[in-house]
């Protein structure tokens, strides 16, 4: 599922926790809903090839590791490090950057 309202992503960036590596930003909030997820990219990341090759990239790594998350939403904000990343890089970065979060907030 996808994050598509104004009010959900500012509910997350307001209260949720953010996990910081060198590809990605996560926001990562428990919610009552399944896994959802959210992307925010920005002009200066590159061109509109560039940011819409690195959402595809995203949603798919999201796609292969939504069985394995708790009911979080995270929006992820990918630097510039993500344009060299694999689907399968982001995977990993994905899954551990939200088990770290919710660690972190003392939830399995």
């Amino acid at each position: 599922m996808r994050l598509k309202r104004q009010r959900d992503f500012l509910r997350v960036f307001r209260s949720g926790r953010v996990s910081t590596g060198t590809c990605l930003s996560l926001h990562v909030l428990p919610s009552e809903k399944g896994p959802r997820l959210g992307i925010v990219i920005s002009r200066r990341y590159g061109s509109a090839v560039e940011r819409n090759r690195a959402k595809r990239r995203i949603r798919e790594a999201f796609r292969r590791c939504a069985q394995s998350l708790p009911n979080v939403d995270i929006i992820v904000r990918p630097q510039a490090g993500c344009r060299e990343a694999t689907v399968e890089s982001i995977v990993q970065l994905l899954c551990d950057g939200v088990r770290k979060s919710m660690d972190r907030e003392g939830r399995p």
